[in-house]
């Protein structure tokens, strides 16, 4: 996962600098055509194409470990609160979700909106787990982890008390084989044109740069599982 880390990242800053180069010349022919040329929609399409593109590069640089964050101390019900209103999430069919939260929980140190992201992906793949509709699970509580159990990057540094955020369903399960590929970027079970393979490599990587990791548990026919665990912030 680490070297692939290091190629997404070397991939994603040459295919950026491939796409401002797209949208500079793109830009220009814009400046030198008249409102009503039909060739400005084309123009138009092609700086759209690289915007999409460039939330790609992003993602990328997220599972790398290159994105910035703006950590501050954030209380995990209040993000789970705030990821449930997200416009990606809204109810569709039989499917649902259930928050299960805790009150008086000690605050992470976090950049509130990409955990909302990497939420928002687990939720997404949940109903998409379940095409025939059901409930998804989202809950959140406080432990302590020492020695082993503790599986952050640097460990002297995440302390011994973390929160663990767990997203459940209730859909067909992960096979072995998929489950060992599960974080790789670009990789998906999905048909061709219904994803880009980013949205679980972007959870990893969001949440190995809160120096905190994910486990995942899923059986086929049973469901998944997936656990994030963050360190509980030491602030003030």
């Amino acid at each position: 996962m680490a070297a692939l880390g290091r190629l997404s990242c070397n991939l994603a800053h040459d295919f950026n600098n491939i796409l401002g180069a797209i949208e500079g010349y793109a830009t220009l022919a814009m400046n030198g055509v008249r409102e009503d040329d039909p060739l400005r929609l084309d123009l138009r399409e092609i700086r759209s194409s690289v915007a999409k593109a460039a939330v790609l590069t992003k993602q990328l640089f997220v599972f790398g470990g290159m994105q910035m964050l703006h950590k501050t101390p954030c209380g995990v019900n209040e993000i789970i609160a705030n990821t449930l209103k997200r416009t990606e999430l809204v109810p569709l069919g039989d499917f649902k979700i259930e928050a299960r939260l805790e009150p008086g929980l000690p605050a992470v140190m976090a950049d509130a909106a990409q955990l909302e992201q990497a939420l928002v992906n687990l939720l997404v793949n949940a109903r998409e787990a379940m095409s025939g509709g059901g409930t998804a699970v989202i809950s959140v509580s406080a432990l302590r982890l020492e020695g082993d159990a503790v599986n952050s990057p640097d460990p002297k540094a995440a302390g011994a008390m973390f929160m663990k955020i767990v997203v459940q369903d209730s859909g067909g399960g992960i096979s072995e084989e998929i489950l060992e590929r599960l974080f790789e970027p670009l990789f998906s079970t999905r048909k061709k044109g219904n994803g880009s393979g980013l949205g679980l490599s972007m959870v990893y990587g969001v949440v190995k740069k809160h120096n905190g990791w994910v486990e995942v548990k899923s059986e086929p026919g049973r469901g998944s599982e997936f656990s994030l665990f963050l360190p509980v912030s030491t602030a003030g």
